[in-house]
């Protein structure tokens, strides 16, 4: 910069002087090489950039040496040294390093120092331009962080990363990545068919069309979980997320990134909960129909021996029977309840219904337990109630009826009140509370209650007997309704059990769906009947109930005989068991439904089995309805009343 070391070219260049001073962020110095660098020249803009004026550098009031970050110092002073040695050819770029402003902060430079000799005073002297580099700087370490907190993040999550350039096809995985699979980084092409030739077959072309399908700019971006083949031959379960982040000119994606992680063992996880689960309802499924089939034998013959000549003693210990076995039922149905709430099963069927009704009801159910425990119920209901709202009245009433039933069993004196409030939002809008309050014995542990077959005194003295299902039952219904429970309780002092749920008001006249089902069943003709069923004590419960509705019954045990029958005798109507040896009730209805020289008949199947996919599968085969065992001799005429509805139907042209 100078042909001479003594006075440097530059002090006296006017027009350098002016660009210098132009361009603020950039100062030069002139240092003499002695122990504190003392300047001997500096440019005028000095002050813009650290504060100091130009006349305290050449006055040497500031030492510049001083002002050089004490973490920076070695490693400039280092850099010097090296410089002076020529094996940079006397020229240095300094690593970037601080200076102290004046008013204490610290300035970024870069700084490019040129050593000559100054052979008049026998010392060097360094030539240099500094520039301010504070902003960039800042923004080098704010990206510095965020790349170290994302190598940090990368670590802890266990993430793999890769980069695809979908135009060239290369990739690029990292360390992690290629360990995940059982390989070092170097051991991968850095091709697609590297990752996408270890995909799972039955994984392959979903996978690539949900790649496709960001591509697209179908989806915002890719996520799939799916199989990547293992170095040691098993498959690794992962859950792979990515997008574009670059694009050519032409808009195609050029760089398309994401990450992997192993998901193996929550997957394997989830596969032996399925299993467990699949376990559970084939349990479940096999329970219901044993538990059923017995149960139907003992409410049914209780059901037909109540129509016979009987003393009013033994009316009473049919009763008695009869109670129990609704219990029972009642019971497994909770459980069944349960399962298909806990696996998103159960399924909510909307209607239009009185609430004071149903609340007259479930009051009637009870009556006779509150009397026998010589109890006071006490029916509460608003006058603000909507006359009609829509809801699920099956789900409402199964609610209301657990926490009545609830209350009944943990209260020995005093009352049971049912309160119906209604809270509105809108006209039509608004969320239906229901109170279900006792005196009984209160609650300790308000939130052990709602644990599936926990019961606050469940030793072996405890004073009353359950399953333990109702509360948490109660609580899935009210999720499934999207509303909300809470109780409020203290030992000795009762409960109060508090439902709200969200509702639409229905404004039309027209009747409801309970007030239909409260009028009279219509006349119903006689039919032609045959019952199919291997069971004798189910068959003859069937057969009688049949005859106390004036029908013609006839019976048979097998899939086979009622084809053969079928042959010899015209019916309009079958009740066929689906469970049976050889044949079973669906098999033979696909049977009966691809003859041709016979009357079809009705086919109503009857089962103990209470799950939706039998019902499904049942209707699939060729069956018109279900009929699930225990039935009561109104539910055998609700089906009969089809063959009518048909026959009308049929009479006036309508299909």
């Amino acid at each position: 910069m100078s042909k001479s070391v003594g006075q440097p070219e530059p002090v006296t260049n006017q027009n350098l002087e002016q660009l210098i001073n132009a361009g603020t962020g950039l100062t030069l110095f002139v240092w003499e090489d002695t122990e504190l660098w003392p300047v001997r020249y500096v440019s005028d803009n000095v002050a813009t950039v650290f504060g100091y004026s130009k006349a305290q550098f050449l006055n040497r009031e500031v030492q510049f040496k001083y002002l050089i970050h004490e973490d920076d110092l070695a490693r400039v002073n280092d850099e010097v040294e090296l410089l002076k040695s020529g094996k940079t050819d006397y020229r240095l770029t300094h690593q970037d390093y601080r200076i102290r402003h004046r008013d204490g902060h610290y300035v970024w430079v870069t700084d490019t120092t040129v050593v000559k000799r100054d052979e008049q005073k026998g010392v060097n002297v360094l030539f240099g331009y500094l520039i301010d580099i504070t902003e960039r700087k800042a923004l080098e370490l704010k990206l510095e962080t965020e790349r170290n907190r994302l190598s940090l993040l990368l670590d802890a999550t266990r993430l793999g990363t890769w980069e695809w350039n979908p135009q060239t096809n290369e990739t690029r995985f990292n360390e992690r990545w290629a360990k995940m699979f059982g390989y070092e980084p170097d051991e991968l092409e850095k091709q697609v068919e590297t990752w996408s030739s270890r995909l799972h077959p039955d994984d392959y072309d979903r996978v690539w069309r949900a790649i496709k399908d960001h591509l697209d700019g179908i989806t915002p971006f890719y996520e799939s979980e799916h199989r990547i083949l293992h170095r040691s031959g098993r498959w690794v379960y992962v859950l792979d997320r990515g997008r574009i982040i670059e694009r050519d000119n032409q808009g195609r994606a050029t760089r398309y990134a994401g990450t992997v992680t192993d998901v193996t063992e929550q997957k394997q996880a989830e596969i032996d909960a399925r299993r467990v689960a699949h376990a559970k309802n084939v349990f479940l499924a096999n329970m219901s129909h044993e538990v059923r089939t017995p149960l139907h034998g003992i409410l049914g013959l209780a059901s037909v021996l109540e129509n016979t000549q009987v003393t009013d003693y033994q009316k009473r210990l049919l009763k008695t029977i009869k109670n129990s076995g609704d219990y029972l039922l009642n019971t497994l149905n909770d459980l069944l309840d349960l399962t298909r709430a806990e696996e998103g099963q159960l399924k909510i069927k909307l209607g239009t219904h009185s609430v004071e009704r149903i609340l007259q009801h479930v009051a009637s159910l009870f009556e006779q337990r509150v009397s026998e425990k010589g109890l006071q119920f006490k029916l509460d209901i608003s006058d603000q109630l909507p006359k009609q709202t829509i809801m699920d009245h099956t789900r409402i009433i199964q609610i209301i009826s657990n926490l009545v039933s609830n209350a009944i069993k943990f209260t020995e004196q005093g009352q049971i009140c049912l309160r119906a409030r209604w809270l509105p939002e809108t006209q039509r809008r608004g969320e239906l509370e229901i109170s279900v309050i006792d005196s009984g014995a209160g609650i300790r542990d308000t939130q052990r209650i709602w644990q599936l077959f926990e019961q606050e005194d469940d030793g072996l003295t405890r004073s009353q007997q359950g399953s333990g299902l109702g509360l948490a039952i109660v609580r899935n219904l009210v999720q499934l309704l999207s509303g909300t429970i809470q109780v409020d309780s203290e030992p000795g002092e009762g409960s109060c059990f508090t439902v709200c749920l969200p509702m639409s008001v229905h404004l039309g006249a027209a009747p409801n769906e309970q007030e239909l089902s409260e009028l009279p069943l219509p006349e119903i003709e006689k039919f032609a009947i045959l019952v199919v069923d291997d069971n004798t004590i189910n068959q003859m419960i069937v057969c009688e109930m049949l005859r106390t509705l004036g029908q013609q019954v006839d019976a048979v045990t097998s899939g086979a005989m009622a084809i053969e029958r079928l042959g010899q005798t015209a019916y309009d109507a079958i009740f066929m068991d689906l469970h049976m040896p050889v044949m079973d009730g669906m098999e033979t209805t696909r049977k009966i439904r691809q003859l041709t020289d016979v009357k079809q008949p009705h086919i109503f199947a009857l089962t103990a089995n209470a799950f939706p996919e039998t019902r499904t599968q049942a209707l699939h085969s060729g069956m018109d309805d279900y009929v699930t065992k225990p039935f009561v001799k109104e539910d055998l005429a609700r089906v009969l009343t089809r063959i009518s509805i048909t026959k009308n139907r049929t009479q006036h042209g309508i299909s």
